[in-house]
Order: structure tokens, then C-alpha cells, then sequence
């Protein structure tokens, strides 16, 4: 009788069980329809003053200092370029676009902290026009939306992100394995056969030609130890922990003019001697990055780089050339690559990237690419 009860209560129990997991579907249905509606009815509220809800967010994005071509790129992420999307309910097209939006605005350099929290200035510009019985649920509504519009637009950024990094390793190896291939393979294949010819002419007893020969050999080696040297310098960091930041950035900057005959005059004031080694690989990649942009672009004659500590723990690098210039919106996709990997090292220290240029047009007027970054040095421990 006792099992008989235990049992009939162990399937009471089961059942009960298999009613809930049932049912949490549809909880889950209803509570996503309930979501949907309240997003509709929202934007049918705030659809007649997206004018002057369009109006005050882009005076509050004044204060992300934000370009007006990057603000006119972030409002494509807001909820007026969403509407088609969130009105007929379909909340997995919407999060896509946002993902891919953001894609395209981290490729064009727009800052993923300005982009996403754009999204927040949007909801909060949209907030004083929801009124009325309903005002909380819609407003829960707009607030669920906008946070997970910037939960995609900060995935679309690290995807973007690690497709560039990914990209920026992968031209360096080729670019390194090329250059060992090019300079360093072929003057050692030219050399084996010169020992060679060499090794003949001792057979023989042929001393002037072997002395010719000994000669070019020599050369060759010199020629050889140059290549390796410009490759070391290249791979930089492994200069930085050999010499410092300023001897490595100085033997480098010579090299490059030595190589291309484009002058480069690199100053430096008040930096500590103790810098973060993450820093001092920034700042070299930084400028390795600027000077091999300027090379294949710029047509320059002339690279001015200023290193310097400003206002506390800051440091500033500006690297300005007199080259052609060109237009900020119509970047070349190779430039473009170059310019965003710059952009990422800096960010990713959470510093600012600034770029400006000026086509030459005439004679006697300003022309040239100017970068401008700041990155902020860690703040000393008491005690340090």
C-alpha cells in the first residue's frame, strides 16, 4: 500500500514536472510577444517627433567630439533606421543589422564606445515624449531594446576586431617570410655558389679569380648581415628590451631614411625612461605603422615625429609628412588597413587616435597627413 501511495506521488510529481518544462515555452512566447507589441506601440508613440528627438541627440553627441560624417554613420544604428525591423516584431534582423552596422562603422574608424553609447543618448533624447498609463512598460521596452542594440553593436566591433588582427598577423608573416625569402635566402644561395666556384678555383690553383671572387663573397655577407639587421629592427620589440624606447626608435627612423631617402626628424621631450612595455610596443608599432603608410602613399619628401609627456600621465605622439594628402572619405582600402590597425593599438591602451589631411592642391599651401595620439600612462601606486 505504501508503494502503491510513494509511487502514484513519484508520478504526480513527474508529471507535474513535464507540465512546467511545457510551459515555459510559451511563458516565454508570451512574455517575447508582450515585448514585440510594447517596441511597436512605443515607436508609433515616438514616430512623429523623430525630428526633434533626432535634433537633441545630436547636440548631446557633441559631447563625444565625434565628426559630423561619424555622427551621420552612428545614427544609421538608432531607432528611426531600425523602424522596419522593430515594427513588424523581427527582433533577429534587427539584431543582425546592428551587428553588421557596427562592423562597417569599427572598418571607417568610428570608436566603439562613441558608437554604443550613442544608443544611450538615443533612448535618453526619447524618454520626455513617452507619456501617458502606459509610459513604464514602454519605457522598459525602448530600455531592453537599446540594451541589447548595444550588446550587438559591441560583438559586431570585437568581430570586426578580430578579423583585423587576424589580418594584421597574417600580412606580417608573409611580409617577414617574403623579406627572408627576397633578401636574406637569395644572397646566401648567391653566396653557397660563390664558395663553390671558389672551392674550383683553389682546385685549380686559379689565386686571382679565387681573390675576385673572395671579394664579392664578402659583400655579399655584408649585404646579408645589413638584411638581418633590417629585419631585426622591424620586428621591434626585441630591440625595445635590448636598447630602450628612444635608441630603438631612433636606429629605426635612421634606417628608414637611409632605405628610402625620405628625411624623418623624430624629437622627443620629458618621456620616463620606465615606461609600461606594453606602451613602448604601441608607440613602436605605432610609428613603424605611420612611416610604412607614408612610403607607400604619401609621396612624401619629409616625416616630423614629436614624442612627448603632456598634462600629468600623458603622452602625446604626432607624426606629420609633406606628402600628397588625400580625402578622410574616400581612403583606399590598403591605407585604410594601415590607419585602423594604428587606431586599434592605441585604443586598446584606451587612448585617442586623431587623423587629418590635406591634399596638395597649390604651391604655398599647407599639404600632408597628420596623426595625433594621445595614451595615458598608468597611474603611480602609493608608495611606488
Amino acid at each position: 500500500m505504501q508503494e502503491s501511495i510513494a509511487r502514484l506521488q513519484m508520478e504526480e510529481s513527474f508529471t507535474q514536472d513535464a507540465q512546467v518544462r511545457l510551459s515555459r515555452p510559451k511563458m516565454q512566447d508570451t512574455r517575447q510577444a508582450d515585448f514585440k507589441s510594447a517596441i511597436q506601440d512605443a515607436l508609433a508613440v515616438l514616430h512623429p517627433q523623430f525630428g526633434r528627438i533626432d535634433s537633441n541627440w545630436r547636440k548631446m553627441m557633441r559631447s563625444l567630439s565625434l565628426t559630423d560624417r561619424d555622427v551621420k554613420l552612428v545614427s544609421e544604428l538608432n531607432f528611426p533606421a531600425e523602424t522596419a525591423h522593430l515594427r513588424s516584431g523581427r527582433l533577429g534582423p534587427y539584431c543582425s543589422s546592428l551587428e553588421r552596422k557596427a562592423r562597417d562603422l569599427e572598418r571607417l574608424g568610428v570608436p566603439e564606445r562613441s558608437a554604443v553609447a550613442s544608443l544611450g543618448l538615443y533612448l535618453e533624447s526619447c524618454l520626455p515624449y513617452i507619456r501617458g498609463e502606459r509610459a513604464t512598460e514602454l519605457i522598459a521596452a525602448l530600455c531592453r531594446a537599446t540594451a541589447v542594440g548595444q550588446l550587438f553593436v559591441m560583438s559586431g566591433y570585437s568581430s570586426r576586431r578580430a578579423l583585423s588582427w587576424r589580418e594584421i598577423e597574417e600580412r606580417e608573416r608573409h611580409r617577414l617570410s617574403r623579406d627572408l625569402h627576397d633578401e636574406v635566402g637569395h644572397s646566401f644561395l648567391v653566396l653557397k655558389l660563390y664558395l663553390e666556384m671558389m672551392a674550383m678555383d683553389l682546385q685549380k690553383n686559379n689565386i686571382a679569380k679565387l681573390k675576385r671572387k673572395l671579394v664579392e663573397a664578402l659583400t655579399l655577407v655584408s649585404q646579408g648581415i645589413d638584411s638581418v639587421r633590417r629585419l631585426v629592427l622591424d620586428l621591434g620589440p626585441a630591440l625595445l628590451d635590448e636598447l630602450g624606447l628612444m635608441p630603438a626608435l631612433k636606429m629605426y627612423s635612421g634606417q628608414f631614411e637611409s632605405r628610402t631617402g625620405i628625411k624623418v626628424a623624430l624629437k622627443d621631450s620629458n618621456i620616463p625612461r620606465n615606461l609600461p612595455s606594453a606602451h613602448e610596443t604601441v608607440v613602436y608599432r605605432v610609428i613603424q605603422g605611420a612611416l610604412s603608410n607614408v612610403l607607400q602613399h604619401a609621396r612624401a619628401t619629409r616625416v616630423k615625429i614629436g614624442l612627448t609627456r603632456v598634462r600629468g600621465p600623458l603622452i602625446m605622439l604626432t607624426i606629420e609628412d609633406d606628402g600628397i594628402g588625400f580625402d578622410l572619405t574616400r581612403l583606399k582600402s590598403r591605407q585604410a588597413f594601415g590607419l585602423t590597425a594604428i587606431r586599434e593599438r592605441v585604443e586598446g591602451l584606451g587612448g585617442r587616435f586623431r587623423l587629418e589631411s590635406w591634399r596638395r592642391a597649390s604651391k604655398g599651401r599647407k599639404h600632408g597627413t597628420r596623426i595625433e595620439i594621445e595614451i595615458p600612462l598608468p597611474e603611480k601606486k602609493n608608495g611606488a
